[in-house]
């Protein structure tokens, strides 16, 4: 069954990519070179529905039906279908944002599901139940991390494959029993998301793709969820595991955040200040970018990993300790570089 599940969704994202990069081109539905994007040529911006599309008919084949999956599976796609818009139209960052905080609370009040618990945090010997507040922190939450996905969404390569370090970590709990639907679906992602990996790092103009607005907010909604369902409902590990399955993009969203705050500008315009803008001053390539963020993401993995099987009251406060380094060193830098620009 698993083949199936994962041969399906390979193949059904495989043929969508070739049939609709020529749909794409032809209705301009295409990807600018610009300041901000100095790819060459205009690239169709398929990935996000071709990875849809490729799960979707996996889950529909051979995954068992959960009243959770529809819903979560039907929202995500409304996602992507306002992604896909945002790709046209470029629609405000406070639109976006309210339409994802709309269809998170249709998902809580229809499955129930949400952040009651935050676990074992700082040492504590009992577990911090959210009670009334557990509903705007979901909202926050899948939001925050939702956004934090497509923010670095910068490179080729770099948002699909920290979406797979997430799914490696949730996965990684599923080893030693039979698999669950849940470990299904997220499999049939990963699978479909194969053949947009190879299309998207390709160097050739003519056979590129990018995943596009849709496809990163689809991925973030997706994991975003897909970690609260594991933390909560099937209670794989403890939620602040679920902070190193995603530690990359979370580390990048806070630290964009904080400097903004900083130098007084504003949180939801575009700028260059993510991880892979500042790798990509010091003169790396695009590859060596993607090595340098994906390597890293994978080794905090198995860091997290190793604290939540060995002293998990730990697993926050590390996480924050290592955060609060890399926040460190990234303010220094913009300290250091300002005071070369006076000299």
């Amino acid at each position: 069954m698993i083949i199936m599940i994962i041969s399906l969704a390979f193949f059904t994202s495989l043929i969508s990519i070739l049939t609709l990069r020529s749909f794409a081109i032809r209705f301009n539905f295409v990807d600018f070179p610009t300041e901000r994007k100095n790819h060459v040529g205009n690239i169709p911006l398929i990935g996000g529905i071709c990875i849809f599309l490729g799960a979707l008919i996996s889950y529909i084949f051979f995954i068992e039906f959960n009243k959770f999956f529809n819903i979560l599976l039907f929202t995500a796609s409304l996602i992507l279908i306002q992604g896909v818009w945002d790709d046209y139209k470029n629609l405000k960052a406070k639109t976006k944002m309210a339409f994802q905080a709309f269809l998170t609370v249709i998902i809580i009040y229809t499955t129930d599901i949400k952040l009651d618990s935050l676990g074992h945090l700082f040492w504590m010997s009992q577990s911090i139940e959210l009670g009334i507040l557990s509903i705007p922190i979901t909202v926050i939450a899948v939001v925050g991390l939702t956004n934090a996905i497509n923010m670095i969404d910068g490179i080729d390569g770099l948002a699909i494959s920290l979406v797979t370090i997430a799914i490696i970590g949730m996965l990684s709990f599923n080893l030693n029993s039979d698999m669950s639907s849940f470990a299904e679906l997220l499999l049939a992602i990963v699978a479909a998301s194969l053949p947009f990996m190879v299309f998207n790092i390709v160097s050739y103009p003519k056979k590129k793709i990018f995943l596009g607005d849709g496809g990163s907010l689809f991925l973030g909604f997706i994991i975003s969820w897909a970690l609260i369902y594991s933390t909560q409902i099937e209670n794989n590990f403890n939620p602040s595991f679920a902070l190193w399955c995603v530690a990359i993009p979370l580390f990048d969203f806070f630290t964009v955040i904080a400097i903004r705050l900083l130098e007084k500008r504003s949180l939801i315009v575009a700028s260059k200040d993510h991880i892979h803008h500042i790798l990509q001053n010091e003169g790396f390539s695009k590859l060596k970018i993607l090595l340098l963020i994906v390597f890293p993401g994978l080794i905090i993995l198995l860091v997290g990993r190793f604290i939540e099987d060995n002293a998990p009251t730990l697993s926050f406060s590390m996480f924050t300790i290592i955060f609060l380094i890399y926040l460190l060193i990234r303010i220094f830098k913009i300290i250091k570089n300002k005071s070369e620009r006076y000299q």
